[in-house]
């Protein structure tokens, strides 16, 4: 009878923490980058492949900044890059031409990334934030 009751207050002390904040998926965008031959005479295309997993009604608002990975402070490269989604759910990606100079940051071998924040569209409220993975290479 105390196990039941154990049980029974653990299970209404969880609903009332999903109630009280809300479902949240773990993860509302899921994303990569990777480095492709180059286009529109540059030397490299950055592809950004998304897979939107949460929408809002109003649609969503990414936006996209291409950063070079370093020890203090990471180096703005290519941004920011914006584009809307109407949909709920969405797969896709974005790709940005760019020279080996804009991605040959710093001394040594060069590790880039992409930044994705995503917005609601009407609110304008910042709903979720992500970082690709890295790449890396001399630029």
């Amino acid at each position: 009878m105390k196990t039941a009751f154990r049980r029974a207050a653990v299970l209404m002390a969880a609903l009332v923490s999903v109630i009280a904040l809300g479902a949240v998926p773990a993860q509302a965008v899921t994303v990569a980058l990777s480095l492709r031959p180059g286009c529109d005479g540059l030397d490299y295309t950055l592809r950004v492949n998304y897979i939107l997993h949460l929408g809002y009604p109003g649609g969503s608002r990414v936006v996209i900044r291409y950063w070079g990975d370093d020890p203090s402070s990471d180096d703005l490269l290519v941004g920011p890059k914006e584009f809307f989604l109407a949909s709920f759910q969405d797969i896709g990606f974005l790709d940005i031409c760019v020279d080996s100079e804009t991605l040959n940051e710093d001394w040594g071998e060069d590790e880039i990334y992409a930044g994705v924040r995503v917005f609601d569209a009407v609110t304008g409220v910042q709903r979720e934030v992500a970082e690709t993975n890295r790449i890396s290479g001399d630029f």
